[in-house]
């Protein structure tokens, strides 16, 4: 638990403790090291830094082969709203001139540059992954404790900022222990993991195995996510590429499902009839989360019919993608069977959750 509200305190998220849809906060600032502070190396650092955060935002297949995407970072100091050097040495071997730059962009400039590339954008409000990782060191292995692995929780919460994920870790409570063991995360019949990951709620799942060799670090990732299965491995490599490694195989994913094009689309709108919401408190409470969703333009309480509380709500995207981010964060519970070929959206909103 200590770890999980780590990941959550770095990335600001603004939500309780039972989301799994999370707010990320930082999307378009990043650190990148400089060679030096002379004006050259400054401007092949920002340019740098912008890759970084163009892959944490960006959504599409060879995303830095996109010739807009190409055009942003050859003129990258224009995004720039602010940057700034520590005041102390980065830990470059042989090169005590270089320096930690921290590069602020600007994000509405960005996305205007963007729009008329083929890429997607994926908003700030994205979707928990739950992450079962397995450690193997001297043939033993066992599940990742970040209380003692201290490495490891370095690199999983560097990498977990560097694509913009919000990740969510087993509790590993006695109940857990005892339902689930090492090899069956790693197994190739996945119903015991899926079974146990449902407790949390999420979309999505990572099982890793990450191994410490002679030198080098392997890895083995198994993404679930939409009813399907990705396999994927790190050869011989830094601890944090093999954690890069399976965490950007998770952004690939989850960026193509959720993203937007860019101040490109059309305006929809439909209404959401829901039930269970029977006072003024509920009400605002189900505007609050509407306003909050990434797509969501405008959201507007229209009237009460038969003890269902109905809402007007414009929107950019495609409705299959507002239908499933409207479920993400356990307010609304989409009603099975009464959402298809309708303009109407029915959902029941779920009772607020203390714990």
């Amino acid at each position: 638990m200590l770890f999980r509200a780590l990941i959550l305190t770095i990335f600001g998220i603004t939500a309780n403790q039972q989301l799994v849809a999370a707010e990320i906060s930082g999307l378009y600032e990043t650190e990148v090291i400089a060679n030096s502070q002379s004006e050259p190396d400054k401007m092949v650092a920002i340019k740098s830094a912008l890759v970084t955060v163009l892959t944490r935002v960006m959504a599409g297949d060879n995303l830095m082969d996109d010739t807009v995407a190409k055009s942003a970072v050859a003129e990258a100091p224009r995004f720039v709203k602010q940057s700034q050097f520590s005041l102390s040495e980065s830990a470059v071997p042989g090169n005590s001139s270089a320096r930690t730059l921290r590069v602020l962009f600007d994000d509405v400039a960005l996305l205007n540059f963007m729009k008329s590339s083929k890429l997607k954008v994926w908003e700030d409000t994205r979707p928990e992954t739950l992450l079962w990782l397995v450690v193997e060191d001297n043939g033993q292995r066992t599940f990742f404790k970040p209380e003692t692995m201290y490495d490891l929780k370095n690199a999983v919460t560097k990498i977990a900022k560097q694509t913009g994920l919000p990740l969510l870790f087993p509790l590993q409570d006695l109940d857990e222990q005892r339902q689930i063991s090492v090899n069956d995360v790693l197994s190739a019949y996945p119903q015991r993991l899926l079974a146990m990951s449902e407790r949390y709620g999420v979309v999505s799942i990572l099982a890793g195995r990450v191994v410490r060799t002679d030198g080098c670090w392997k890895g083995d990732w198994a993404f679930y996510f939409d009813g399907r299965v990705a396999q994927s491995e790190a050869a011989c490599a830094t601890l944090d590429d093999v954690i890069l490694s399976g965490l950007q195989g998770v952004y690939n994913q989850l960026s193509k499902y959720y993203a937007i094009k860019p101040l490109g689309l059309e305006l929809g709108s439909v209404t959401l009839s829901i039930g269970q919401a029977i006072d003024q408190a509920d009400n605002d409470r189900i505007l609050a989360y509407l306003k909050s969703l990434p797509m969501v333009k405008s959201a507007a309480w229209v009237s009460a019919v038969n003890s269902r509380q109905q809402f007007k709500v414009s929107f950019n995207g495609n409705r299959a993608a507002l239908e499933e981010i409207l479920g993400l964060g356990r307010v609304l519970n989409p009603q099975d069977g009464e959402n298809t070929g309708t303009n109407e959206l029915r959902y029941q909103l779920l009772p607020l959750r203390f714990n």
